[in-house]
């Protein structure tokens, strides 16, 4: 059963908060975090860090998540969805995914996404929403959902 979350749209002040979240994300990957070191991290938020397309995740007025999805001309992109670890595998990331999909139904967009080697449920929950992986390298999975 899913939790009751709401969704905002990001802001400069959220930035903090996606450090955190994107490290304790990260923390089960030794080959991601051999990639994207506290320096690195901090370098790429404080230079690339966009809210535009970022929606955070909260539940009783705290931040637990954050969400990023770029619709394109052609097709849709779910840059990452992330959660904080008390509030994994309680729905939250099938139900986000679930509305993804159901926008991408009606404008005919494929749906691209990435998932991290060794995140079995991700990649489980993927595929029973009708993913199929496409590509992979040493970290990731690439996935794709297409329209009926």
């Amino acid at each position: 059963m899913t939790i009751d979350y709401q969704l905002r749209p990001a802001t400069m002040e959220d930035k903090e908060f996606m450090m955190h979240l994107e490290k304790v994300n990260f923390q089960n990957y030794p080959k991601l975090m051999e990639q994207f070191d506290e320096a690195h991290q901090k370098h790429h938020y404080d230079n690339y860090f966009k809210p535009k397309h970022v929606w955070i995740i909260e539940y009783a007025n705290r931040p637990i998540g954050a969400q990023s999805i770029i619709v394109r001309r052609k097709h849709m992109v779910i840059v990452y969805l992330y959660l904080l670890p008390e509030f994994q595998n309680k729905g939250i990331d099938e139900s986000l995914i679930k509305i993804a999909l159901e926008r991408a139904k009606k404008e005919k967009k494929p749906v691209m996404t990435c998932m991290f080697k060794g995140d079995t449920q991700g990649i489980s929950m993927c595929h029973k929403l009708g993913f199929e992986t496409f590509a992979e390298d040493e970290v990731r999975w690439r996935v794709k959902w297409a329209p009926d």
